[in-house]
């Protein structure tokens, strides 16, 4: 991979004398050097550049019927990458049109990875090309864009709940956390979350377990406020925290973490 130019993450075409595929590379000492591996489960379904036995040759072992998957002689490049972008969506719509992309099935929707090999639009040109992949008519949408280092960070709610959002940068790095926005997805948020959900500080990705789901509060950060604090009601823990101040569902929840912090001094 260092020889080729191939950087993690990366995009890579795998050609043989049968046909070509892109991948996203992953460089690892497990593999013997001068050989390539990709998962034979890489479908349509869930891949732009369709399955990687493309790449393939179509001969098979008269007895076991295992395809040349292991000897088939391969050309890997190094492909140049234009922008990288995150989509979530609740809905099951269809792949979305332009991009590359990768789909991964999550718990309330599916989440793309995407690709593109050129620049990214500008103008009203980047505002449809949003639209088209949000996929959200209809709903609230609010946005975040930083026009200089070419980001722009879009969410669709519909009555309070996040549909769907879409993250465009010119590198990997300017992404947020893909863990976090699948746990976000189909969760409510708050108007006062609103800014920290696009900074990506709206965290889903508690060291313990999450309580509010409006607000991102987990169970640690309440209990050390708890304690810091001397709190003594959930709104005392609103109040500092914001947990509970908006569905009121964790509520109940917030006054047992109290109990249970209370009793060790009693």
């Amino acid at each position: 991979a260092r020889r080729l130019g191939i950087e993690a993450g990366q995009l890579a075409r795998v050609e043989s004398g049968h046909g070509s595929v892109l991948l996203r590379a992953e460089p690892s000492h497990d593999q013997r050097r001068g050989e390539v591996f990709a998962p034979m489960h890489w479908t349509r379904a869930f891949a732009a550049t369709g399955p990687v036995g493309q790449a393939v040759g179509g001969a098979v072992d008269p007895l076991s019927g295992q395809p040349a998957l292991k000897s088939t002689v391969v050309r890997v490049s190094a492909v140049a990458q234009g922008w990288h972008g995150l989509l979530f969506r609740r809905a099951e719509a269809p792949p979305p049109d332009g991009p590359l992309w990768v789909r991964v099935p999550l718990a309330r929707g599916q989440m793309f990875r995407l690709a593109g090999l050129a620049a990214l639009p500008s103008g009203a040109a980047l505002a449809g090309f949003a639209a088209a992949l949000l996929g959200a008519a209809g709903a609230e949408v609010i946005e975040m864009t930083d026009p200089a280092r070419g980001v722009l960070r879009q969410a669709a709610l519909r009555q309070g709940v996040l549909e769907s959002c879409l993250f465009l940068a010119p590198t990997g790095v300017a992404l947020p956390s893909e863990a976090n926005f699948a746990a976000l997805l189909g969760a409510p948020v708050a108007p006062a979350a609103r800014l920290r959900l696009l900074a990506g500080l709206l965290s889903a990705e508690a060291d313990g377990r999450r309580v509010c789901a409006c607000f991102g509060v987990d169970e640690a950060a309440i209990r050390h406020a708890a304690v810091t604090h001397r709190l003594r009601s959930a709104a005392e823990i609103g109040a500092h925290l914001g947990a509970g101040g908006n569905c009121g569902s964790c509520i109940p929840e917030l006054e047992k973490i109290l109990r249970d912090v209370r009793e060790p001094a009693a």
